[in-house]
């Protein structure tokens, strides 16, 4: 009875909420059809109009004096202003009944129209598209919140009074309870909301509106007043079943101005949430109205003037008070404001008027326009003056409008003036116009516009001398030199204004170039010739007198002229114009007298100049140019000598000719000699005086001939010929010969008027002979016959005194004593073992002594250089090696040693004996027994006969001696010799010598480089350059490199052989492959100039560890058949090569071969570990047959190679980050590290989640490369093992675990397993900070959807089949409980992903429990909860409850609670690990069993299928202990079946399974027995989820690794040993001591 009761009122109450929803339903159709009816009206009555027009009649204040100031037009609405109503579709009504029901009911969205166009909306996957309205979002209930800001950076206010400091506005309207299938059905997935009417809008291109992972999902534009925000259809189909969306959009503009109220510039904005009044303040059109200034500038290159005109347009709001403020801000001195303008304001102008400012305008509006002073930052808008006078010049210029209409434009034009007398030449005039509006005394500024005009004045001014028959003067009939010049001026036609005031002027005595004074009497300008010209349109015309004027100087006779204008009209030079002047200059002979010299030169300085172009710098003239014309047609004295002696005996007659010979001070004639007789060898001279075309007498002038040395003598008569110059035939014509007796002098001395010439202007020609006397005791020596002229010549304009112009010959006279000294460099010969002298060697020299004697008293020195870059080298007591004379049987310096000289020439006299010697120290060299000079004087005249040379051989011992390779050291040493006559040495010659660093070898770096297998890239430049001392790769022979294991890092040596030319035959040379190395190749790489013959030979008898190897390539040279051969022995790592046949060039490197040697780096340390690590290659030269080492020479090169990348995008701006880490970036052949794998560690920061589906391995061309990839999120470390000689790409995505707009510190880490991390990359990126908001966002309010992923961290793989039970939690305290009742649902995984159905509401702000229920076999279970909260900020904070859940998260373990603060970041990741087969190791180092610390090393174990370790394990792990580790290590097989036995074997040395455990093996060097147990029993087959322990038990004692702890213990064992055996020894001596007083008891 009860059970049916309780049915019947269930019955009931099921019935009753059937009939409240009927109920319902009806009513709600009731209140749609009422509210319809009402509304369908207005409806009707209010149209959108389409014509854009605005209903508007002039009423009385649209008129201002009559005057028509309104800016809109009449106009009524018609019909046609108004949009037609379309018919709406009519949607069938839904009538699917809601199963569900709902905790809190959402309010559906009404259709209010607010005249908003319909708007087409595309699908965008080609379907038909509809028309339909979007949704008006103007409720209360719909609207959380509207803010107004003026401030992109402030949020805003919502209410109250904003006072704003700029025209920006941003509007943001936060909003809520929008129906997402209502919107998307209805209302085509748009809502639009209305903006304020003082809103304007400044960009309407659509913005993206986003979602809570900044994702875009719609977009935001403005039109017609209206922000409309789109949704896309991919957006709602993200959505769940009655999803409503909430969220925010802003928009951006200005405010306009013409709203504002014109009292006071406010304006209220009413809205749902409240008003908000804008407050601009009376001032606002002033202070906001926009106003643009734009300046120009015109110039008239033919006039003075200046046009500039200012444009001021108004901004849409119009503008009132304008103010433009005109100053000149550079060289406002050059220019004056013209026009009528006075210091009182002005109404402009409408048209143009002269130079009068002018205004171009629409508006009825005047401008005016007032001059005063520049303005100062105090007063920017520079009030007017009272008196003009007050204006410093130029002033500035104002310029007022009192009123601008909404974009109206005005220009105003005006003109300034270029100064008349000032340097306008290249001076930047710079303008400005600056806007201001004004409202009070306080002014707003709007802008400024400068320009800047440059006058520029470009011109040529040639001068030049106006040439007649090819020469630059004309002579008048006395003589005189007449020289015509021209001075041009053309200002060319890209200058920009015109010259005023220009002058032309001309300086035979300007300050800088001018004629020498003492000719200036002499010179005269021909005033009457000036003349002025100028070229109009190519016809050269000559301007009149009239119009210019020339002035001269005053003080006697002018040096100088200057032609300008008149008076009246001075002279102006346009653009284009082309003047020139000409004139003729006058110069006299006598300018020849004055210089007492052949040749003078005028000097003329033409100037130019104008008022308003000259150049302070340039002595105050606009520019200056000059000539120069040089004057040779005299000569004075000119004395010849024949090239040829006579070649016979001559007699010369004196008949029918006067003969004078020199009797006490004069000469007197003596006819008793008629002929005279010259010799055979004789030397003839002839010298012509006063060739100067019969304008001057020297009759009383000194004439002199001297012969500067004794050696020499005139013979017998000098014959002296007039002669007079003949201007028809431009010749001078003989007059008359006398003769005069020299015979025997070496000098002669007359006056031409001693000989009976006297008074007159002829010319004079000398001729005579000279011979040598007896020549025997004569060597080479330089004679100089001199012939002076000294005394008074005079001309027809003055006298000239003459002071010593002279004429000389000289000639080199060889007379039959010779003597010759020549010095060459020998040899250097090393110092020996262990030596007390000579301790850095000797340098040999040869002084060779040739000639016909040497005698007696003859000095010969040998002297160390004082040349600069040079080394010395010290002369010693004992340097003297040897002096000898003879005959040597071959040169000198073909021996190889003095010792192999004095050998082959037994019959040398040795001469030491016949010279004095005396050593110097000039150089002052410190040390008792270092000189810097050795003289050795002749005691007695010796005879050099043919063949019987003097050989001196000096020894010099270098001061130091270059060590480094290629570095020269110069020695140099002079002879000098001073013969018995001579007074002073003079040096005969100078030898050098050089020597080497790395002489006979040397090793050099070529360059340190990687190599893909493409492209050769240079770490570190050494040799290998090109000119530009670049790196050059192309120096690497990569198809030798492709011939081995080509990728990797390289060191590329090169070893020079030969390098100072003194090896000769063939050599052998030892290469050493450095540890850490392997060679790549050897080849001749280069050749000097004459070693092209010099090749690489096969060598017989080599042990069988020798491996020949050989290649042909191009070499440096050019060469592409380059053949090398040579040697490798790999157990040796060393390689041998053969080279010859070498000559012993003495040429330094052009006698010397380059062998290249490429090695490729195999150091661990430096592949894996990111060491840089020095690598030394070391060769040594050996003898042909290898048995005798001569040299050897070694490099060191630094390399670094880290095979190990890791980035990140540059842009971030999600929460999200992908890296890529690139391995093994060269793709080379690497040291394994982790038994047979190559794996790599990646180490993420503590604030980083890996989202482990992400993770992705490619090769270069992008296809996927397999990788094992295990990761433990407690430690948060991904070991990734890869495929060797790959480069390989991974990438993957991480999630920053931290709040949005918070700054942190983002670190993620790569490094080589089992190496230290500088060999990897640690990505830091500083200041990281993501933002979840852009132009809006809109998120849906029904739930964040929580996903689970399970990985295996085994292999970072997706898991299936996993049982999750997910439930609502709540924070009670510090404690996390499930809600009552219990609010769960439960799941499993799919592709690795459990989706939390969205019947299960997941909300904000909760917290969830997610627990792992079933775990899939052969895993271990995950038995931890984790916990989980998507948060979510309430406008722009968190709620308390909210931030308490924050705060108590971050204090948990970071890998089971998590925050997510984005609904795609609401997952959970879970991990779980396979059981596997795990190996544990252990160690027994002691026979007792009692030491059981780790032994550093690696240690590799295998799995096998068959008990026997037969073939190849299926897998290999290995364990790696550091020194001074001591905790237990496991390693673990997986991905294995489950029920199937296998066997671990650990692997020895060489690789090989350790199956029998009685016998002891090599591990790591060291012998062991190994044991196994599996699980506790002493086996090695085992099956999944067991654990084996391999021990390694030593029998013998193996000390623990250095720095361990056991050699503490046995410190500590020893010290206890040490104090027991101290407490034994006590005790028995006590106990002897007592005996012994016992015994001596007893003999008492």
């Amino acid at each position: 009875m009860v059970s049916e009761y309780i049915k019947k009122l269930l019955k009931d109450k099921a019935r009753l909420k059937k009939w409240k929803r009927i109920t319902l339903a009806l009513s709600c159709v009731v209140v749609f059809c009422v509210v319809y009816a009402l509304t369908l009206p207005a409806i009707t009555l209010e149209g959108k109009t389409i014509c854009g027009m605005e209903e508007h009649t002039h009423t009385e204040e649209c008129y201002q004096d009559d005057k028509l100031i309104c800016d809109k037009e009449e106009h009524q609405h018609t019909e046609d202003c108004y949009e037609k109503e379309e018919e709406q579709p009519v949607e069938e009504e839904n009538t699917q009944q809601d199963t569900t029901e709902p905790s809190d009911e959402v309010e559906t969205v009404e259709n209010q129209d607010d005249g908003t166009s319909s708007k087409e909306l595309d699908t965008g996957n080609g379907e038909e598209t509809t028309t339909k309205t979007p949704f008006v979002l103007n409720s209360t209930d719909r609207i959380d919140s509207v803010t107004v800001t003026d401030n992109k950076n402030n949020p805003g206010i919502s209410n109250g009074t904003l006072t704003p400091d700029s025209r920006y506005l941003k509007i943001t309207v936060n909003f809520k309870n929008i129906n997402a299938s209502e919107l998307k059905n209805t209302y085509g997935g748009s809502f639009s909301y209305k903006l304020p009417d003082f809103f304007r809008m400044i960009d309407t291109t659509d913005r993206p509106i986003t979602d809570s992972s900044n994702n875009q999902i719609g977009t935001i534009h403005v039109e017609k007043g209206k922000a409309i925000v789109t949704y896309t259809d991919e957006f709602f189909n993200s959505l769940v079943e009655n999803a409503t969306l909430d969220g925010s959009f802003f928009v951006e503009g200005e405010i306009n101005l013409n709203e504002l109220n014109k009292d006071d510039g406010t304006i209220k904005y009413t809205k749902p949430d409240g008003d908000i009044t804008l407050n601009y303040g009376q001032d606002y059109l002033e202070k906001f109205g926009d106003v643009t200034v734009d300046k120009k500038v015109y110039k008239n290159n033919n006039n003075d003037y200046i046009q500039y005109s200012i444009t001021v347009t108004a901004g849409k709001d119009g503008s009132k008070n304008v103010y433009v403020v005109d100053q000149f801000t550079n060289n406002g001195q050059l220019v004056s404001y013209m026009g009528n303008i006075s210091n009182k304001p002005m109404a402009l102008e409408a048209s143009s008027n002269g130079q009068n400012p002018y205004e171009t305008k629409t508006t009825s509006v005047v401008g005016k326009v007032y001059l005063t002073n520049q303005p100062k930052s105090e007063n920017e808008i520079p009030a007017e003056v009272k008196n003009i006078s007050s204006i410093k010049q130029p002033g500035s210029l104002v310029w007022s409008i009192d009123t601008l209409a909404p974009n109206e434009s005005r220009t105003l034009t005006y003109f300034v003036k270029l100064s008349d007398n000032q340097r306008l030449n290249g001076q930047p005039i710079t303008n400005k116009a600056s806007a201001f509006t004004k409202k009070g005394e306080t002014p707003y500024s709007k802008g400024q516009s400068p320009q800047t005009f440059t006058p520029n004045a470009t011109y040529t001014m040639p001068k030049s001398v106006v040439e007649t028959n090819g020469k630059k003067y004309t002579k008048d009939k006395e003589g005189n030199y007449i020289i015509q010049y021209k001075l041009e001026f053309n200002l060319n036609s890209p200058s920009n204004y015109p010259l005023k005031n220009f002058v032309f002027m001309d300086y035979l005595n300007y300050g800088d170039i001018y004629t020498d004074n003492k000719m200036l009497p002499y010179i005269s300008y021909d005033k009457d010739s000036v003349e002025l010209h100028q070229i109009k349109n190519g016809k050269d015309e000559t301007v009149a007198k009239s119009k210019y004027k020339v002035e001269w100087e005053t003080d006697g006779n002018p040096k100088r002229f200057r032609v300008t204008g008149s008076d009246s009209e001075p002279l102006t030079i346009y653009p284009g114009d082309q003047y020139y002047v000409t004139y003729k200059l006058k110069v006299k002979p006598e300018v020849y007298a004055a210089m007492q010299s052949d040749q003078v030169t005028i000097y003329n300085r033409y100037i130019n100049n104008a008022d308003n172009a000259k150049d302070a710098d340039n002595d105050s003239v606009l520019n200056k140019w000059w000539t120069q014309v040089d004057l040779n047609e005299y000569k004075w004295v000119e004395k010849k000598k024949e090239d040829n002696v006579t070649d016979e005996n001559q007699t010369i007659s004196m008949n029918s000719s006067e003969i004078y010979v020199k009797k006490n001070a004069g000469y007197e004639k003596d006819a008793s000699e008629k002929t005279f007789d010259v010799p055979k060898g004789s030397y003839k001279y002839t010298v012509n005086v006063n060739q100067t075309m019969d304008q001057f007498d020297v009759t009383n002038v000194t004439l002199k001939d001297v012969l500067s040395s004794d050696i020499m003598h005139y013979v017998g008569y000098v014959q002296i010929t007039s002669y007079k110059y003949d201007s028809d035939t431009d010749k001078y014509l003989d007059q008359e010969t006398k003769w005069v007796k020299i015979d025997n002098q070496q000098e002669f001395e007359l006056m031409l008027s001693q000989i009976g010439w006297s008074k007159n202007k002829d010319g004079y020609r000398f001729e005579y002979y000279v011979q040598t006397k007896d020549l025997s005791d004569v060597g080479q020596i330089a004679v100089t016959n001199t012939f002076t002229l000294n005394g008074d010549v005079v001309g027809d304009d003055g006298t000239f005194t003459f002071n010593d112009v002279s004429s000389s010959q000289t000639i080199q006279v060889e007379g039959h004593y010779s003597l010759s000294v020549n010095k060459s460099a020998w040899y250097y010969e090393k110092p020996q073992e262990n030596a007390v002298t000579w301790q850095n060697g000797k340098l040999y020299w040869v002084i060779q002594v040739k000639g016909s004697a040497i005698r007696e008293g003859t000095e010969i020195q040998d002297a160390i250089s004082k040349d600069t870059n040079l080394i010395d080298s010290y002369l010693h007591n004992d340097s003297i090696a040897g002096i000898y004379q003879g005959k040597p049987a071959q040169n000198i310096n073909s021996y190889t040693s003095f010792k192999d000289f004095l050998d082959a020439n037994k019959g040398l006299k040795d001469r030491s004996n016949l010279f004095d010697k005396e050593f110097g120290n000039s150089k002052k060299f410190s040390g008792t027994d270092n000189k810097s000079e050795l003289t050795l004087t002749a005691k007695e005249t010796i005879q050099l006969g043919t063949d019987e040379d003097i050989y001196i051989v000096i020894r010099t011992e270098p001061q130091s001696l270059p060590e480094a390779y290629r570095a020269t050291f110069t020695y140099k040493n002079h002879v000098l010799m001073k013969d018995s006559k001579d007074q002073e040495f003079k040096e005969c010659n100078s030898a050098s010598q050089a020597l080497y660093g790395g002489s006979n070898i040397l090793k050099e770096l070529g360059q340190t480089f990687t190599y893909d297998g493409k492209i050769v890239s240079t770490i570190t430049v050494g040799a290998d350059k090109t000119n530009s001392g670049e790196a050059d790769p192309s120096k690497i022979c990569k198809d030798l490199l492709d011939k081995t294991e080509s990728k990797g890092a390289y060191i590329a040596w090169a070893f020079k052989v030969n390098y100072a030319g003194d090896l000769k035959g063939d050599y052998r040379v030892l290469e050493d492959i450095p540890n850490g190395m392997e060679l790549a190749y050897i080849r001749i790489k280069w050749h000097g100039d004459h070693a092209g013959a010099v090749q690489s030979k096969t060598i017989e008898g080599l042990s069988g560890d020798w491996k020949p190897q050989s290649n042909t390539t191009k070499n440096d040279n050019g060469d592409t058949n380059q053949q090398t051969i040579y040697y490798y022995n790999e157990n040796k790592k060393q390689a041998l090569i053969q080279l010859g046949e070498f000559v012993a060039g003495k040429e330094r490197d052009t006698y010397s071969v380059d062998v290249q040697v490429v090695c490729r780096v195999t150091d661990k340390e430096v592949l894996l570990g990111g060491e840089e690590k020095d690598f030394t290659n070391k060769v040594t030269l050996l003898s042909e047959n290898g048995s005798t080492e001569i040299d050897t020479a070694s490099n060191t090169a630094t390399i670094k190679n880290n095979c190990l990348d890791k980035t990140h995008p540059e842009t971030l701006n999600k929460q999200t980050i992908e890296y890529t880490i690139t391995a093994n970036t060269l793709g080379q052949k690497l040291p394994l590290n982790d038994g047979d794998k190559l794996t790599l560690v990646d180490e993420l920061g503590n604030n980083l989640e890996l989202d482990a589906t992400t993770i992705k391995a490619t090769d270069d061309n992008g296809n996927e490369v397999p990788i094992e990839k295990p990761y433990n999120p407690n430690t948060k470390v991904l070991e990734i093992s890869i495929p060797n000689g790959k480069k390989v790409i991974i990438k993957y995505t991480v999630t920053v675990k931290e709040a949005p707009e918070t700054e942190v510190t983002v670190s993620n880490k790569v490094y080589w397993k089992s190496y230290a991390d500088k060999g990897g990359k640690n990505d830091i990126i500083s200041n990281f900070k993501y933002s979840l908001n852009a132009g809006g966002s809109t998120g849906s309010t029904a739930n964040p959807q929580l996903t689970v992923k399970k990985i295996d961290q085994d292999n970072s793989e997706v898991m299936n089949g996993v049982n999750f039970e997910v439930y609502e939690c709540e924070l009670n305290g510090n404690t996390i409980q499930r809600v009552t009742p219990e609010k769960k649902t439960s799941g499993v995984t799919v592709g690795g992903i459990y989706k939390v159905a969205s019947s299960y509401i997941t909300n904000y702000n909760k917290i969830y429990e997610v627990k792992e229920t079933k775990t899939p076999e052969g895993y271990i279970e995950n038995e931890n909860p984790y916990y989980i909260i998507c948060v979510k900020k309430s406008g722009n904070e968190y709620s308390e409850d909210v931030q308490k859940y924050i705060d108590y998260f971050k204090k948990q373990d970071k890998n089971r609670y998590k925050i997510a603060y984005s609904s795609t970041d609401f997952d959970l990741v879970v991990y779980n690990s396979q059981k596997g087969i795990v190996v544990k190791k252990a160690f027994i180092n002691d026979a007792a069993g009692k030491s059981t610390n780790p032994v550093s090393g690696i240690y590799t174990f295998g799995l096998y299928e068959n008990a026997q370790g037969n073939g190849d394990p299926i897998q290999t792990k290995t364990i790696t202990y550091k020194v001074g580790e001591t905790e237990e290590k496991s390693a673990k097989f997986i991905n294995l079946e489950l029920n199937k036995p296998y066997y671990v074997f650990e692997l020895d040395d060489d690789g090989k399974p350790i199956v029998d455990t009685s016998k002891e093996v090599t591990i790591n060097k060291l012998q062991y027995t190994v044991d196994y147990k599996t699980e506790g029993k002493s086996t090695n087959e085992t099956k999944y989820g067991q654990t084996v322990t391999v021990t390694n038990r030593s029998h013998t004692k193996i000390l623990p690794s250095t720095g361990g702890y056991g050699s503490l213990l046995y410190r500590i064992s020893g010290a206890m040993l040490v104090l027991a055996s101290l407490i034994v020894l006590t005790n028995i001596n006590k106990k002897n001591h007592l005996n012994d007083k016992s015994k001596n008891r007893r003999k008492k």
